[in-house]
């Protein structure tokens, strides 16, 4: 009996475990055409074209996904956040358009377009390692992506022990279990991320790059504030909206 009990208990593992390694979706790449526009945000704004890659694969929305929360597009982009950028000069410059009560889940909404939609994708990523260098946080690629998928203020209370309920309510939607403390979280989605950011460049394994450490090609002083001391990190309170600095 406890044998057979033994061959029902590996049989019903086996099947688990079978069923788990067919369910995982293989990944053939994002195709010739998202591709180039992620090497073109790359360029445009000076971050890491490997991150972005990484990025696209955990967002899981090239192919027309959209998520629980509303999130639509190759960025995966949230009615909010895009509306704040397509308010941006640059936004405006790029493409973006305003989602409209009409258009809001439509065929017509905008961010349904690949092209500017990977654009503003870039944009909120230049945005965002801007303001780790304002507030002293680190901008490695895995800390970036909690940014984009937390929000930047949700990430920044995170590693300064100000968790708010809101964030952790954000956090459960995100995959955090119960079980789970917010620095658990963090360093599962910092796992996950940079395991399909190595599925995404086709490498047997990606170091975690610091953007501080690039040497971009053209002059991106105008985009960047000042960087305070990388050994103190201090408390910047959100604005309201995001802000854009134009280029020379």
């Amino acid at each position: 009996m406890a044998i057979s009990r033994l061959l029902i208990t590996l049989g019903s593992l086996s099947i688990f475990f079978s069923s788990t390694a067919l369910s995982a979706k293989p990944f053939y790449g994002f195709g010739r055409e998202v591709d180039s526009y992620i090497r073109e945000a790359a360029q445009r704004y000076q971050v890491s074209e490997a991150m972005l890659r990484g990025l696209v694969k955990m967002e899981d929305g090239w192919y027309g996904k959209i998520s629980p929360t509303g999130a639509v597009g190759v960025g995966q982009f949230t009615f909010k956040t895009w509306n704040e950028l397509a308010q941006l000069p640059e936004g405006y410059r790029i493409g973006m358009r305003p989602i409209t009560a009409r258009t809001k889940g439509t065929s017509a909404d905008p961010r349904h377009h690949r092209y500017i939609n990977t654009l503003a994708m870039g944009l909120y990523v230049r945005w965002i390692i801007n303001q780790f260098a304002e507030r002293g946080l680190k901008a490695t690629d895995e800390n970036v992506y909690l940014a984009y998928n937390i929000g930047l203020d949700g990430f920044h209370r995170a590693v300064s022990g100000r968790t708010t309920w809101n964030d952790l309510k954000n956090m459960r939607r995100n995959g955090m279990t119960r079980s789970m403390r917010v620095s658990d979280f963090l360093a599962y989605q910092k796992g996950r991320y940079l395991e399909n950011k190595r599925i995404a460049n086709f490498q047997r394994a990606v170091p975690s790059q610091s953007f501080a450490s690039a040497s971009p090609k053209r002059n991106m002083a105008t985009l960047q504030p000042n960087i305070p001391s990388p050994q103190v990190m201090r408390w910047v309170e959100p604005a309201e909206k995001l802000r854009w600095i134009n280029p020379l």
